[in-house]
């Protein structure tokens, strides 16, 4: 046993040199494969000029980004020509009778050009899906997912 404890004494005092994945010193808990010489594996932080990054003069007159690049789209822009009233009564029917929040039912009539008859006749062509499960509908789903698991085409069932 004592030349066990001498080789294994040496191995530690020269690190490992058998090509492992092991820990690096830095505490970023990063693997390096230490086979190779410590030049070829440079741990640590690169400071100096070699490690700079190129940043670009800043132009103000230029940009990468215009507005039409932004992705945004007006979804409603209120009109001079629909009484308070009128627009109160068409969202109260999209909420109540097909189930439109605010935003959605003013959408329909910005897509339809302010004319609240046409946003009307196509307010159930295009219901919403209810943004959040009824009390009944959690309920059922629990009580579904408990007894299947996670087999969501019998819980679909």
């Amino acid at each position: 046993m004592p030349g066990m404890m001498d080789k294994g004494s040496e191995y530690l005092g020269k690190g490992r040199s058998n090509g492992t994945k092991s820990p690096s010193n830095a505490s970023n808990g990063h693997f390096s494969d230490e086979s190779g010489s410590d030049d070829e594996h440079d741990v640590g932080m690169r400071v100096g000029a070699d490690y700079q990054a190129i940043i670009p003069e800043y132009e103000p007159g230029s940009t990468k980004y215009t507005e039409k690049d932004s992705g945004g789209m007006l979804v409603w822009s209120p009109h001079h020509t629909i009484v308070d009233s009128k627009l109160d009564e068409y969202i109260a029917i999209a909420k109540e009778k097909h189930g439109y929040n605010v935003e959605q039912a003013l959408g329909m009539l910005f897509w339809h050009k302010h004319n609240i008859e046409k946003s009307l006749a196509d307010l159930p062509n295009f219901t919403p899906f209810p943004d959040e499960w009824t009390v009944e509908d959690k309920v059922l789903f629990e009580q579904a997912f408990s007894f299947h698991g996670k087999s969501f085409h019998r819980i679909q069932q």
